[in-house]
């Protein structure tokens, strides 16, 4: 699989990958998607000329945000995280960044699809370092999961 900055067309695709995915993505994270995937950074999957993922990041603080992934229903569970994951990683150590951060839906929360990505990171590695309360009305709690670089 080769990795690459997304174009103007693969944010479409990516888009339009995210809302298959509806256990993980709802409409406000749809909407929250088209923002990020213009203000920060994006890169998409290629697999024979076609995207069939993305993960969308950021730098703060000399930490690496991780702030979407989502890869093809029909491909998941095909190591494609996990390729993103370290490409990440090596971008990460490249800028000297000292470790990786995630929010997701905290371990009390029993919704399997979030479990399933709560498992994938901490098998990566990841370390829950702190618990955030909802500041909005209607928004869920979030954890925040960290992989330590250095």
């Amino acid at each position: 699989m080769e990795i690459r900055k997304a174009t103007f067309n693969d944010k479409k695709t990516s888009l339009a990958i995210a809302r298959e995915l509806k256990e993980w993505f709802n409409k406000e994270g749809i909407k929250n998607m088209k923002i990020d995937f213009n203000l920060n950074n994006l890169v998409v999957g290629i697999i024979k000329n076609k995207v069939v993922g993305f993960l969308c990041y950021t730098s703060y603080c000399g930490k690496m945000q991780l702030i979407w992934l989502g890869i093809k229903r029909d491909i998941q569970r095909k190591g494609i995280s996990n390729k993103f994951l370290r490409w990440l990683e090596r971008e990460a150590k490249r800028l000297r960044l000292y470790s990786i951060e995630v929010e997701t839906l905290p371990d009390e929360d029993r919704y399997e699809p979030y479990k399933i990505t709560r498992d994938f990171y901490y098998k990566n590695g990841f370390k829950r370092i702190a618990y955030k309360k909802a500041r909005v009305r209607g928004r869920d709690d979030q954890i925040v999961l960290e992989k330590r670089l250095i």
